[in-house]
């Protein structure tokens, strides 16, 4: 099994060396450097857990055309993708440098540093009124580390890193639902969340609706998952996965309140919208690269899989109470139950009806747009009901405070 020796960095720091499998990709050694502190959080617990970390930093196989894409040019897994393109991501500050490499963070960030997908033309083409200014081919790309299942690209416009995210069909539904997601969080004023604008693009599909908005890591901040937060440090089995990645925030600086609150108004604004993919790697929080502290939730972001986009039909035949879901807990009505304060969310400032069938109809393919209109309007409904009774939460605190009679 022939090996290739690196050097896992945080910028310029040395955080641990590496033997990598030469065909595979895959970490066989890990040997700790003299930093562990500058570990990824995810990949903070051992040899193992380094592993894990790097297989979920890899492209999903299931992305997009990645399959088709390894299989033309002759890699053999999405990890060895990952290697070739030195573990790069724009979401934080880890990359991998040969032994005996002189390169250093400024000659590969890709924060600071032309790209182009070499690979853009089995994604999405042509984006109209989105132009790369990019001009240069450059030896990394940040698609080996881009995660989720969606057909998508980084494009530099105007000096500004921007993500384009298609959808999956041929319709635009996934890609009009962030949209949607945003205005609802605009309307709320509710300000930390991704800013997703509508943008046509030519792809597989033929030409259609997809999103297009700023990278939220930078030169100064990265992006951890909740996922990586939750691995940081181990969970006591009595303790839910939800309290427990609120616990480690608030070790690492962030207020409880600020914590419970974001995570709240998250769950509330997914409710309404049917968002059912909240999973581990669809939220976390922004680090100072330089200082290693928590500054804030990382802002919301990835909503597409909302507002019954793979079962449209769903609202005529239920009352959309028992959703599941792929997230802390497995239904909505679950979820729910996290929730104690009610004026996190204003019913009033929710999106009308009219206004997402103005958004919808970008795109006429969309099918049984009157159907998810009349399941929105039960979700809201729900709500309602939900803010009025009082949350299950609160019930539960006070049968345990109160005195027995």
């Amino acid at each position: 099994m022939a090996e290739q020796s690196y050097e896992l960095m945080h910028k310029d720091d040395v955080v641990a060396s590496l033997q990598l499998d030469d065909l595979s990709g895959a970490i066989l050694k890990v040997t700790p450097g003299t930093n562990p502190e500058l570990l990824p959080l995810g990949g903070s617990q051992g040899a193992d857990s380094l592993r894990k970390w790097w297989l979920r930093r890899a492209v999903p196989i299931s992305q997009g055309n990645i399959a088709a894409l390894l299989q033309q040019e002759g890699i053999p897994s999405t990890q060895s993708l990952l290697v070739r393109n030195l573990g790069l991501s724009l979401s934080d500050h880890y990359w991998i440098k040969p032994n005996g490499s002189e390169l250093t963070w400024k000659d590969v960030s890709l924060f600071s540093n032309s790209f182009r997908d070499p690979l853009e033309s089995m994604q999405i083409q042509h984006p109209h009124g989105a132009a790369s200014t990019s001009t240069q081919t450059p030896a990394y790309s940040p698609s080996a580390s881009l995660q989720g299942d969606l057909i998508k690209k980084w494009l530099i416009v105007d000096d500004t890193r921007c993500l384009l995210k298609g959808n999956r069909g041929a319709n635009s539904q996934q890609s009009l639902n962030e949209v949607l997601a945003s205005m609802l969080h605009e309307k709320q004023g509710f300000s930390n969340h991704v800013r997703y604008r509508p943008v046509k693009f030519t792809g597989s599909a033929g030409e259609q609706y997809g999103c297009i908005c700023e990278d939220f890591a930078s030169e100064t901040l990265e992006f951890i998952p909740a996922i990586d937060v939750v691995d940081s440090e181990k969970k006591d089995n009595a303790v839910s996965t939800y309290e427990h990645f609120i616990h480690v925030c608030t070790e690492h600086g962030l207020s409880e309140q600020e914590v419970r609150g974001f995570l709240e108004y998250q769950i509330l604004t997914d409710f309404v919208l049917t968002n059912t993919d909240r999973h581990l790697n669809n939220f976390g929080i922004l680090r100072d690269s330089r200082t290693l502290k928590f500054v804030r939730m990382a802002p919301i972001f990835d909503s597409g899989n909302s507002m019954f986009w793979d079962s449209p039909r769903l609202p005529e035949r239920s009352n959309c109470t028992e959703i599941t879901v792929n997230s802390f807990r497995k239904t909505e009505t679950e979820l729910l139950k996290l929730v104690t304060d009610h004026s996190c969310v204003r019913m009033d400032l929710l999106p009308c009806r009219d206004e997402i069938a103005e958004l919808y109809a970008k795109d006429d393919s969309i099918a049984f747009v009157d159907s998810i209109l009349i399941g929105y309007e039960k979700k809201k409904a729900l709500l309602e009901q939900f803010m009025e009774k009082g949350t299950p939460a609160q019930n539960r605190h006070k049968r345990i405070t109160e005195p027995e009679r």
